[in-house]
């Protein structure tokens, strides 16, 4: 019993280390798709030799004009400073689904969004971060079915 509290104890130190409250610093930024704004697109940042299992979701949805701001899991608006791998997802009619969760495609074909091989990278300061804009593309895609 004493083993699995140290155990416990252990693993919640380490994800609160990982992102915690007093370690956040606000992130902002904007993502357009062929120079229009990507309106409900999910931005991921995940840290660079991270352990994505243990460590809290790090996202922002984009607004109607592709600005976004990072939350870190329950913990807060913001992110530890570090390097990051930035993955992005845009489904059909994001946002439009009203409570009901259905599986609906990528706009992006997956491009933005494999983890192996990211196209995206950033690096966030212990300060306020107002990032430069992500300008991806559908160019090259090919076409929907």
């Amino acid at each position: 019993m004493r083993k699995n509290l140290f155990s416990l104890a252990a693993a919640l130190s380490l994800l609160c280390s990982s992102c915690g409250t007093s370690n956040l610093y606000p992130v902002d930024g904007k993502l357009t798709c062929d120079g229009v704004p990507a309106a409900g697109a999910a931005v991921f940042f995940r840290r660079q030799g991270g352990d994505p299992v243990n460590e809290p979701s790090i996202m922002g949805i984009t607004q109607d004009d592709g600005t976004f701001e990072l939350v870190c899991g329950s913990l807060g608006k913001g992110a530890p400073p570090g390097e990051y791998d930035v993955l992005i997802e845009w489904r059909e009619g994001s946002g439009n689904n009203k409570g009901f969760a259905k599986r609906v495609p990528d706009k992006l074909r997956g491009r933005y969004a494999d983890s192996r091989h990211p196209l995206l990278h950033v690096t966030l300061e212990a300060q306020s971060n107002h990032l430069p804009a992500f300008e991806i593309s559908n160019a090259g895609l090919p076409a929907k079915r």
